[in-house]
C-alpha cells in the first residue's frame, strides 16, 4: 500500500485517495460535527486526513471513510469521546 504523507506526517490512505478527497473538499475542511465551534462545515483550509471509522474498528483506507480536515477539527475529532465525538 502507498503511505501517503502530508506535511503533518504519515497517513495510511493510498495516494488516489487523498486526491479525491482533496477534490470533493476543494481545498477546504470537511469536518461538520456538532461538538465543534464552527457553525455547519468548517471550511478553514485542510491539510490533514482522518479516517471516520477508525481501521482498528474495523474501517478502511476507502474514499467514503476518508475525510479531509483542518488541523483543529482533526485534533478535536481524536481527542472528543462518546456518542457527540463520532464523525
Amino acid at each position: 500500500m502507498n503511505i501517503g504523507i502530508t506535511k503533518e506526517g504519515p497517513v495510511s490512505f493510498p495516494e488516489s485517495v487523498q486526491r479525491l478527497a482533496r477534490q470533493r473538499a476543494r481545498g477546504t475542511c470537511e469536518c461538520s460535527a456538532s461538538w465543534c465551534p464552527h457553525y455547519g462545515h468548517c471550511r478553514l483550509p485542510a491539510n490533514e486526513f482522518h479516517h471516520k471509522k477508525a481501521l482498528g474498528a474495523g474501517g478502511d483506507d476507502e474514499l467514503a471513510n476518508c475525510q479531509f480536515m483542518c488541523k483543529a477539527c482533526h485534533q478535536r475529532a481524536h481527542t472528543t469521546t462518546g456518542e457527540l465525538g463520532r464523525l
